[in-house]
């Protein structure tokens, strides 16, 4: 009996370990600097400078990039981790909606949908809740909404601005936190093909949005699907 409970035991320990080295499966992968996700059939080029971080496969948000060396804001220039770093965020889901239709609903404050919640969790320039416990943020402002071509298809990009003030320590050993005032902004595009909607979010300190937004719709342009 004695024997039989321990072939057990080690059994069941064995289980999370070969669990642990069972290889993930991954949205997609980068070869020759183009990442392909195998879900969804469309490729996009990296770029350099910046770094990125493929999901699994489960997921609806498949790709997240990183900027790698990004500005620091003054009003953090002693405490640059509170910096919000350019990030550009990859999210494929199905609607039947339009691209505009479908944005709108997101930037929309009357229309709810458990789609939209999952959203939120991901783009955080819709979220004003998301930006960490001493920040308080005001109310996003939309900026601009234009169609543009992308992958041989018309989609549409938004973008939105935020005001924030933020409760910060300028080390561990600071008596109190400082209050200082900055802004975030951040752009939506949205490209369908049949019911496959993708979403790609990018958002930053509101400083060097532009030169930011510049170089995520340059990576964005270069989008295709798979044929």
């Amino acid at each position: 009996m004695r024997k039989s409970l321990i072939i057990v035991l080690v059994a069941a320990l064995a289980v999370p370990s070969l669990q642990a080295r069972r290889p993930r499966d991954r949205a997609g992968k980068v070869s020759d600097g183009v990442y392909t996700d195998k879900k969804y059939g469309f490729q996009i080029n990296m770029t350099e400078g910046w770094k990125y971080k493929i999901k699994d496969n489960e997921d609806k948000l498949r790709l997240v990039l990183l900027q790698l060396n990004y500005e620091i804001p003054t009003h953090y220039a002693e405490a640059p981790d509170y910096t919000k770093i350019p990030t550009v965020a990859v999210y494929v889901d199905t609607t039947s909606m339009s691209v505009p239709a479908f944005i709108d609903s997101l930037v929309s404050e009357t229309f709810s949908s458990k789609q939209k919640k999952d959203i939120y969790g991901e783009f955080e320039i819709l979220n004003r809740g998301a930006s960490g416990s001493g920040m308080t943020r005001e109310e996003l402002v939309p900026r601009l909404r234009k169609y543009v071509e992308i992958g041989g298809e018309t989609g549409l990009l938004w973008t939105g601005k935020s005001k924030y003030r933020n409760e910060i320590a300028a080390s561990a050993s600071a008596m109190g936190a400082q209050r200082v005032y900055g802004g975030l902004a951040g752009s939506i595009v949205g490209v369908k093909r049949d019911n496959t909607i993708i979403l790609i979010h990018t958002i930053c300190e509101e400083n060097y949005f532009e030169a930011v937004l510049n170089e995520s719709m340059a990576i964005i342009n270069t989008l295709q699907w798979v044929e």
